[in-house]
């Protein structure tokens, strides 16, 4: 949630002081706890979210201004892509330090409990699997062009004539990657299935939970992770194309939506 608000250039002051509020609501659509195990994740919670306070929030504000230094000077593709993979890190971070405390209240699931979740999986893998044929390749297109100009003007403000333009002829060549994402979903669902009703010892639960959990990743077949580094790279060209591009207008808009989020970032360390 933190890194979409981050991505989206949104204020996410609310969002991250009630996170508690959305995860219990987005876990209520997965799995119902009983009150010991609500108060036990409700206890993991707060310990994590003060870690992530603590120890990430900083991170992110210095990625941030390094960001804007280079927006302002000389930004290129690598730095762009090696920002995309500094958030993919930030997601791993967090997946390590999450994984102990979730690996315990799913090792004590009930045997309902653990049906209840791998049913909630396997509808959502379902949902997606939908909306695959929902969308012909061209339409698909035509969506995944009209995002990215949305997004732009989130940061930058209005586009140019030229920039749409030159955004929807360069947004050609995402690819789309949501048939073999969904394969790769499906294959960790069945893995963690097979964990949740294997009754195994308490050790090799762990084992295989943080395989799972945190090593996730390395279920994506090559086909995905080359779609995800094509992805980035049209990205990056896109992002450097606006910044090159960049108005006085545009310029002004993009380094006071940065300093905003910053802003935000450095209220939440300081007040908690």
């Amino acid at each position: 949630m933190v890194l979409s608000a981050l991505l989206s250039g949104c204020s996410f002051r609310f969002v991250y002081n009630h996170l508690d509020w959305w995860t219990n609501w987005y876990l209520d659509d997965y799995v119902t706890l009983n009150e010991q195990q609500q108060q036990n994740f409700d206890h993991e919670f707060e310990q994590l979210h003060l870690w992530h306070r603590t120890t990430q929030l900083p991170v992110y504000v210095q990625q941030l201004k390094s960001l804007k230094i280079a927006i302002n000077e000389e930004l290129n593709e690598q730095q762009v892509t090696d920002n995309l993979a500094k958030f993919i890190q930030h997601w791993q971070n967090f997946l390590m330090a999450a994984e102990p405390r979730l690996q315990l209240l799913a090792f004590n699931l009930s045997t309902e409990q653990k049906q209840q979740l791998l049913l909630a999986l396997q509808e959502a893998n379902q949902e997606n699997i939908d909306d695959i044929e929902d969308l012909s390749q061209q339409e698909w297109r035509e969506e995944r062009s009209d995002d990215q100009k949305d997004q732009l003007k989130s940061w930058f403000g209005k586009l140019t004539a030229d920039q749409k333009s030159q955004v929807t002829l360069m947004s050609k060549n995402f690819q789309r990657s949501l048939l073999s994402r969904m394969v790769y979903r499906q294959r960790w669902t069945h893995q963690f299935g097979e964990l949740l009703n294997g009754e195994l010892p308490d050790h090799q639960f762990k084992f295989e939970f943080y395989r799972l959990f945190v090593n996730g990743r390395a279920l994506r077949d090559e086909k995905l992770n080359a779609i995800s580094a094509n992805n980035n790279q049209v990205f990056a060209k896109i992002f450097v194309y606006m910044v090159n591009t960049a108005n006085d207008k545009q310029r002004k808009r993009i380094n006071k939506k940065i300093d905003k989020v910053i802003g935000d970032l450095e209220y939440l360390i300081n007040n908690d």
